[in-house]
This record gives C-alpha cells, sequence and structure tokens, in this order.
C-alpha cells in the first residue's frame, strides 16, 4: 500500500516513534546487606551475584555499531549506599589513559566514565558522575536536558570512587550515598539511568541505554535513559549538612599612593537541611569567597559591556534552577550582582521539587560598605511540566536597599519535539520608580536540531528601561532577529583522516525601536574535524555598526560615531588536549571601525606527568585607525596544573594586560581532607607595571579551612 499523504505519514510515524520510546531497557538493583569495601577490586561475592549489563553500543565514531571494547556493569545497593562496579576490557591496556589527579580537572584528557541518574524520574533533570581510570572524580548537574555548562559542573557532590588499570583494562568502583541524592518518599523507586565509556585514543564513545547522534545532548537526553529499579525501602536520614568554616589572612590595597593593610580573620558557615524528600533548605551566615579563582583578563574593544562569568561555588551550586533570560546577553538573574562589592552578611536558599514543578527560592543580605548601602537581594523561580517535554515557569526578583527599589517579573515556556529541538520563548518586566520608558524585554526561537542540519532562529527585543538590578544587560533600546544554520556530515568511521565537516552560516541585524538599523552580521565558516579530535576552519564574517555615539576604549582611545562595514577572515586550528603537547592557534584580519585590526591568538600546553601540566595564552590585536594611529591590545597568561595525589593539588595563575598595565597572580592550593571538606592557601597578588618599577597595589594571603558535618 502506498500513502500519498505526507501528512498522515508523518503522524504515522510520529506515534509509532512515540511508543518505540515507551519500550526502555530496565536494570534490576541487586540488595546486599554485606559492606562494600571500595578499592577497585570487586572482590566481593556479591559482585558475582549481580547480573552484568553489557548491551553497550557505540555512539561515535559509528552509531549503533558494535562497541571495539567489551564494558561490564554491575549495580547494588543497601540502606546507605547505590554502589556501581564496572570492568572496562582493552585489548591494549597498555594505552588506557589515566593521568588526571585533580578533582574537577580536565577529565576529558583520560579514559572515563559518566554516570547519569534521573531521581525524580522526571525525565528532564539528573545527577552527573565522571570519573576517570584513576577514581579521579568530576560531576555536574543536567537541567531541562541540556548539556552541563561550566556552572552545573561546579556542584561538589559527596561520594566515594576508586579505579585502578589491570592487564585487562580498567576496573571502577563507586558508591554515591542515598543522602547526596533527593529522590521521592517511596517504598518502591525507579530512577532512569545512562551510562556512557569513554575510549581515548579511539576517540570512541559508548553508552546504555542507545542514545543516538539525533540526539545532540548526549547523555543529557534524559528523557531517553534506561529504567534502573529494584529500589526498596531506601530510607533518608534527617539530611542535615553543617558545614562552618574559619578564615584567617593579612589584606593590602593601595590607592591614591596611600597603602592600606589589614588582618582578617573570621568564620561562618552553611547549613543544608532536607525540608522533604525532594526539598532543600540552605542557610548561610558570613559567606567568604576567599578560594575563588581570579577572573580571566579582558580587554574590551566594543561598546558593549563585558561578561565575566560566575565562579563562587556558594551561587553556582544548583545556579541553573535560576537562569532566565538569553546567557551572557539578558539575564534577568545574574548572581555577580550579589556581594561582588560588599560582604554578605548571610540569607537562605531553598531549592528542589514539588510535584512536577522545581523551585528555587533565594535571600541574601549584604552589609553597607562606604557608599554602598545594605541591600537584599531576592529571587524566586518556578518551572513546571504541564506535558511530555514541555514547560512553562515563572520568575520574580527583587533589589532593595535605601536608595530604593528594583523588581522584575517574567514568564518563560518551552516545548521540545524531534528529539533535541524545540520551541521557547520569554517575557520579562522590570518595575522601577526611577526608570522612564517601557521597561520589558523579551525573546521567542525555535531550535531545530539532528546530527547533520541545525537551525535556530528567533528574535529577541530589549527595552531602553530595561534595567533589572540582579541581572545582566549587555545591549538595550534593541530588536534583533537573526539565525545560525548548518551542515555537519560525518563522513568518517574511525579509518579516515576526517570525521566530520561543519558548515556553517549566521546571519543578524539589530535595529533600534525607532526602526533605524544599529549593527548587522552576515558570517559563514568550514571547519574539518578529524579522527584525531584536532580541529581546523575559516571563517568569513561582515559586521555592520551604525554608531550614533561615540565611544572610548579603555588606552583613551576614541571611536567616532559613523558608519561602518567592516569585513574580516579568521583561521583557526586546535590539537587535541589529549595529546601530550596541545595548543590551537588563531588568525585574524580584516578591518575595524574604519581602520585594520590584525588579531593573532594562541595557547600551548605540555603535560609533564600526572602531577604537573603547563599551559599559557597570548592574544595581540595590532590596530590602525586612521585618525587615531597604531596602537596594541595584548593579554598574556600562563597557568601551572600541580597534583600531588587526588586529595592534594593546586594552580597557579599569571596574567597582563597591557590596557589595565597589570599583573596578576594568583595561587591556590587545595587538600581535601576529608569527603566535602577543605583546606586552602590563597596567595592573590596584582602590580602595576605603568612605571618603570612595577609596584604591589593589591595583595591578599588567606588560608580557609572548612569541614563537612553529616548528621
Amino acid at each position: 500500500m502506498k500513502i500519498k499523504n505526507p501528512s498522515l505519514l508523518l503522524l504515522i510515524n510520529f506515534f509509532i516513534s512515540d511508543l518505540i520510546a515507551q519500550v526502555r531497557p530496565e536494570v534490576v538493583a541487586l540488595r546486599t546487606d554485606e559492606s562494600i569495601e571500595i578499592n577497585g577490586v570487586l572482590d566481593e561475592e556479591i559482585w558475582e551475584s549481580a547480573v552484568p549489563i553489557t548491551e553497550f553500543v557505540q555512539r561515535l565514531p559509528q552509531d549503533g555499531a558494535k562497541p571495539s571494547e567489551k564494558s561490564e556493569m554491575r549495580i547494588l545497593y543497601n540502606n546507605n549506599y547505590l554502589y556501581f562496579g564496572f570492568i572496562f576490557f582493552d585489548s591494549e591496556p597498555e594505552k588506557v589513559r589515566a593521568t588526571i589527579l585533580n578533582r574537577g580537572g580536565w577529565i576529558h584528557r583520560d579514559d572515563k566514565l559518566e554516570i547519569a541518574l534521573d531521581t525524580y524520574l522526571d525525565r528532564r533533570n539528573a545527577y552527573l558522575f565522571e570519573l576517570n581510570p584513576l577514581g579521579t572524580q568530576d560531576d555536574a548537574l543536567i537541567t531541562d536536558e541540556n548539556r552541563p555548562t561550566l556552572d552545573a559542573w561546579a556542584w561538589d557532590g559527596v561520594y566515594i570512587s576508586e579505579g585502578r588499570v589491570t592487564d585487562f583494562g580498567w576496573v571502577l568502583e563507586v558508591a554515591i550515598p542515598w543522602n547526596t541524592l533527593r529522590f521521592p518518599s517511596k517504598n518502591e523507586l525507579t530512577m532512569g539511568l545512562a551510562v556512557k565509556r569513554y575510549i581515548n585514543r579511539k576517540n570512541e564513545s559508548v553508552i546504555w541505554p542507545h542514545i543516538g547522534l539525533e540526539y545532540s545532548s548526549d547523555v543529557a537526553q534524559v528523557s531517553q535513559y534506561a529504567n534502573l529499579t529494584g529500589l526498596k525501602n531506601i530510607k533518608r536520614s534527617n539530611d542535615i549538612k553543617i558545614k562552618p568554616f574559619g578564615i584567617g589572612g593579612t589584606q593590602m590595597q593601595k590607592s591614591n599612593g596611600e597603602k592600606i593593610s589589614e588582618e582578617t580573620s573570621s568564620g561562618g558557615f552553611d547549613i543544608y537541611y532536607g525540608l522533604k524528600s525532594n526539598l532543600t533548605l540552605n542557610l548561610t551566615y558570613n559567606t567568604d569567597f576567599a578560594q575563588v579563582e581570579a577572573d580571566n583578563a579582558q580587554i574590551n574593544l566594543t561598546r558593549f559591556n563585558l561578561f565575566y562569568p560566575e565562579k563562587r561555588e556558594f551561587f553556582l551550586t544548583r545556579s541553573k534552577l535560576f537562569s532566565f533570560g538569553n546567557s551572557s546577553q539578558t539575564e534577568v538573574f545574574f548572581s555577580r550582582q550579589i556581594g561582588l562589592n560588599q560582604d554578605v552578611a548571610g540569607g537562605a536558599r531553598m531549592f528542589g521539587q514539588i510535584g512536577n514543578t522545581s523551585i528555587g527560592a533565594l535571600n541574601i543580605h549584604t552589609r553597607a560598605e562606604g557608599n554602598l548601602p545594605a541591600t537584599a537581594y531576592s529571587a524566586l523561580r518556578l518551572r513546571s511540566d504541564v506535558r511530555d517535554r514541555t514547560t512553562v515557569g515563572a520568575i520574580v526578583t527583587d533589589v532593595t536597599n535605601n536608595d530604593g527599589q528594583n523588581s522584575v517579573f517574567g514568564l518563560d515556556a518551552q516545548m521540545r519535539f524531534w528529539g533535541n529541538s524545540s520551541v521557547s520563548t520569554w517575557y520579562s518586566q522590570v518595575d522601577d520608580n526611577r526608570i522612564e520608558g517601557p521597561s520589558a524585554a523579551s525573546m521567542v526561537k525555535i531550535d531545530l536540531k539532528n546530527d547533520r542540519y541545525f537551525l535556530t532562529a528567533g528574535q529577541h527585543r530589549v527595552d531602553k528601561g530595561f534595567q533589572p538590578a540582579l541581572g545582566f544587560v549587555q545591549r538595550t533600546d534593541m530588536i534583533g532577529t537573526g539565525a545560525i544554520f548548518g551542515f555537519t556530515p560525518r563522513v568518517g568511521n574511525g579509518d579516515e583522516l576526517i570525521r566530520q565537516w561543519r558548515f556553517t552560516g549566521y546571519v543578524r541585524d539589530v535595529k533600534n525601536h525607532a526602526g533605524e538599523k544599529e549593527s548587522g552580521v552576515l558570517s559563514f565558516g568550514i571547519d574539518a574535524i578529524f579522527e584525531s579530535r584536532d580541529k581546523m576552519g575559516i571563517n568569513i564574517r561582515q559586521d555592520t555598526e551604525n554608531l550614533s555615539r561615540g565611544f572610548t576604549l579603555g588606552n583613551g582611545v576614541e571611536i567616532k560615531a559613523n558608519d561602518y562595514t567592516d569585513t574580516k577572515i579568521q583561521f583557526l586550528a586546535r590539537a587535541n588536549q589529549s595529546r601530550g603537547i596541545w595548543g590551537d592557534i588563531k588568525i585574524e584580519k580584516g578591518g575595524y571601525f574604519g581602520g585594520n585590526r590584525t588579531q593573532y591568538g594562541g595557547s600551548v600546553g605540555k603535560r609533564f606527568s600526572n602531577h604537573l601540566t603547563l599551559y599559557g595564552s597570548t592574544n595581540r590585536n595590532l590596530i590602525s585607525m586612521p585618525s587615531q594611529g597604531k596602537f596594541t591590545a595584548d593579554i598574556s597568561g600562563i597557568t601551572a596544573e600541580m597534583a600531588l595525589n587526588r586529595k592534594w593539588f593546586g594552580k597557579a595563575l599569571i596574567q597582563y594586560d597591557n590596557f589595565s598595565e597589570q599583573i596578576q597572580l594568583y595561587c591556590r592550593i587545595n587538600w581535601i581532607h576529608t569527603p566535602g571538606s577543605d583546606l586552602f592557601i590563597v596567595l592573590n597578588q596584582r602590580y602595576d607595571m605603568s612605571k618603570s618599577k612595577g609596584s604591589l597595589v593589591q595583595g591578599t594571603q588567606v588560608v580557609k579551612l572548612t569541614y563537612l558535618f553529616q548528621i
């Protein structure tokens, strides 16, 4: 029979695909009363009683193919832990890559394992645990089926792991305490589970259950997880965690020739209390961020605000619950607005899930400092499932002090379909008596994705008065319409030189609300991704800027009001970071606001051993302006990462830019003396190099000790 109606065919295909999607693989966890020693050996007899999962499927380089190496997974549990035991066979065990010792390090340089757990079985959110053959840990939170971003990796779960390389491959044991996870209060639990192994030297990933390349989110595609069953009578503890800290050190700052030095000693605490099995209250007092890594230096060569990501663990934990708007462009909630120039006196957060609704609430107070008044920051975020893979949400933020009140209300919605495609929209409004005129922002966007094609198109609107005090806005008074599209065919199956081509295009037009064009972008690029994971590409881009008023760069150079059209060409090459020596290079040449700009940038790194890695980067801009002459904009830095073992590691960073003419030195040593508890030793100094002899303008030396009590 031949079906002539394509709409009917599409409808039939949709229902068949939906039916197939409901038939999920399943693994039953085996209960044990034995005490399992986590030593990377799997020497307890109970492991032999657990039926192994071996049906791993290749995802890359050949989606759906049989893996080149065999993998086995066994799962046990008792009243305290969920246990995973893995045996990863390898025909060349001497080539298993196991180098990273520092927690949260660059585990992607090694062979690795990823375990993803959807504890609420909401098919949307999950915990992600990443480990290498040494048992080195990293972990993240998956939110709304999105790949974890840098802030999502800031979650530090407390669990035990041990791995070892053997003469047949490698073995890994993992014990996840039940009080590290949140899950419903039921006598019998079913959780979502996905496990992925990565064989580094082959650039091969294998996964169970099979999540095909049509799902670009990879292991973050929570809706496709298998079912983990057999979990009975799991009782959570009182779930009270108390984490006090003590801090001592010195601080010096020089301003207008005056040197101010002081000794610092203080303490504070965080308390985590499980209100319900799915809701946590976090109380904080006298919060301190002495151990936070320094920001990477940036030079602003545009008329828009620079974006600096959040790096403070307190705000990064569960931060995705509060995300609303366009990342790095128009964010209603941006935690760096809190406590950046003032000390945090204390506050409270609540996060978790009530039924089908995710909830995040926050109230933080900062102390008065100088001309800055004491301020209260509040936020409430809700996001609820209304049907399968469709969510609606709302956000409210408020900033109140003696200077006034700034409040924001917003609504958003997202519908996912066709694997990893979606339609999304959001709207937000600022309420502030000090702001005149319209003060709203909105966006509507469609994402169409599979493994060979992608298209993202939408419109982004921001009123001139959209100024959320707890947000970040790169540009106001704009209506931006644009699209990103691409064709990404895979041409290799593991044996060819090139694995995948990427042909991409980008077009964007920005007008103000008066209908006048302000800027535009037209860009095309070609990238070759090699089987070795090296990458090479070229991009041609045309930027249009219609400046109604000029602006001044950080070095005093003035960019005059005018209409500019600049064309530039860029070449990029990047080496696989798993190599002993790796690096990247970028060369760009073209126009710059009526002048010319040549940019040279790159980085190089070398792993000397499991204990030491060095890498440096530089970015040099040679700019020639018709009326301003020539000048440079340069940034350079070098970083050392050190690890004595999986408990002692450190990082040192030196960076310089010629706009500020300052050198920053940052050094941090971290000792994890017990799981979840740390000792930090931090040195942070800044030198003014504008004179012939550099002078110290800011210096901090701090020792911070934390300890986690679990009740």
